[in-house]
């Protein structure tokens, strides 16, 4: 198939209407050519023809004067043997006679010249023909082929329409499949990373303050008090004086640093709080649970 074929993708009722409309008028446009021809080929058979009844009509008249004239002659050769007189003007009319058969002798020739020249015309005219039937047929065919080339390539569009449409039918599976897949190896990946920090915790040496620079932290509803490493006393601290001294333990001594909290009995403290503090400060300070 050549190339130039339209997309193929949405505009295919507009092709073929497109394609019919355009065949639509050529085959009008040869059917007027071919009508016309037909039309002055029929003028120009029946001028021939009239020409040619003409032409006959006209020798039919030459021989039937010629024949005429002929008796006339024989008339006058016997009326001749009569009379010198009559002779003399035998001779005379036979003169006139031969003349109009001289003219009749050329006027035939003509009409058959005429007849020559009206067949000749209506041979050329029917060879025209003959051209212009075939020229015709060979149009037909090629519009057949064309037409046939055209269908041919809207079968082959309509596939390929048909096996891409399957393609993306197909990806589209492949790709929920996909999906599914990476959901449920994100899934497998939060499972493993937690088996691992709980493997690692068991692996952890269990919490110890043995060793370690021990601070001590203590909350009720009454306030704060930290006692650091080395010191026999608490002190009472704000909430923003504790996160700053614990800060600074931790950079000093990472690792080394050990928390101990410590929620007094009558410190009138929900266990949602005292448990939300606990572990706010383990997670930042202590060794064993801060990064």
């Amino acid at each position: 198939m050549s190339g130039g074929f339209p997309s193929l993708t949405g505009g295919q009722d507009d092709l073929e209407e497109g394609f019919w409309s355009s065949f639509s008028n050529v085959m009008m446009v040869i059917l007027k050519i071919f009508l016309l021809v037909i039309i002055v080929m029929a003028l120009n058979n029946r001028k021939l023809l009239d020409e040619l009844e003409n032409s006959v009509q006209a020798q039919e008249v030459a021989q039937q004067e010629a024949e005429s004239a002929a008796t006339q002659a024989q008339r006058l050769a016997v009326a001749a043997q009569k009379s010198a007189q009559v002779a003399e003007f035998q001779l005379k009319a036979n003169a006139t006679l031969e003349e109009q058969l001289d003219y009749l002798q050329q006027r035939s020739a003509s009409l058959e010249m005429d007849l020559l020249r009206s067949r000749a015309e209506a041979e050329e005219a029917r060879t025209t023909s003959t051209s212009k039937d075939t020229e015709l047929s060979r149009l037909q065919a090629l519009t057949q082929e064309q037409a046939s080339t055209l269908t041919q390539r809207e079968q082959s569009f309509s596939m390929l329409q048909t096996e891409l449409a399957s393609k993306n039918t197909e990806a589209l599976g492949l790709r929920t499949k996909v999906d599914e897949s990476e959901k449920k190896l994100l899934s497998m990946q939060g499972e493993l990373t937690e088996l691992d920090q709980k493997y690692q915790k068991l692996l952890q040496p269990a919490r110890s303050a043995k060793g370690k620079k021990v601070v001590e932290v203590m909350y009720s509803k009454s306030g704060y008090s930290i006692r650091k490493p080395g010191e026999a006393a608490a002190q009472s601290v704000t909430r923003a004086a504790l996160e700053s001294e614990l800060g600074g333990l931790k950079a000093q001594h990472g690792t080394e640093l050990y928390v101990k909290v410590v929620i007094p009995d009558n410190s009138g403290l929900s266990y949602n709080e005292a448990w939300r503090f606990t572990n706010d400060m383990l997670t930042k300070y202590d060794y064993y649970t801060s990064p």
